[in-house]
């Protein structure tokens, strides 16, 4: 039953992770959030404008959520590797962008943050599964 109610965890957050992602992304190249995310943020990053960013976030931070949220809810033999990657794509996702982006207030911001812990409770509620099979 333990392994269940985690199992659900994981799903809530990876859930959670990818329909913010996949949104933020897809706003990101619509260029609905232009004016929250200027250009000078960019200064000094291998990025021109915030396409690369904001497929990253769609495809391999919401992609791999989703995938995670899925394949866990199924408990499906990948649920427990995909939410570990998932996890580690979004510790790594957000540590980057603290480090490369200029950002006016600097970062991390709280919803740096909030991600982060998620991407890391993630991982870890992934891991502690992983040993208990």
């Amino acid at each position: 039953m333990k392994h269940k109610a985690l199992r659900i965890t994981i799903a809530v957050i990876t859930g959670f992770i990818a329909l913010t992602a996949i949104g933020g992304g897809i706003a990101l190249l619509t260029g609905a959030e232009g004016q929250r995310f200027p250009l000078d943020w960019l200064q000094g990053t291998p990025f021109k404008d915030y396409t690369i960013p904001a497929l990253l976030l769609t495809v391999a931070v919401g992609g791999s959520s989703l995938l995670a949220c899925i394949t866990i809810i199924r408990d499906l033999k990948t649920g427990i590797p995909s939410a570990l990657a998932a996890g580690m794509v979004m510790v790594g996702f957000i540590v980057i962008e603290v480090l490369i982006l200029k950002q006016v207030p600097p970062g991390p911001t709280p919803i740096e943050i909030m991600y982060f812990i998620l991407g890391l409770t993630t991982l870890l509620l992934a891991g502690f599964l992983r040993q208990k099979r």
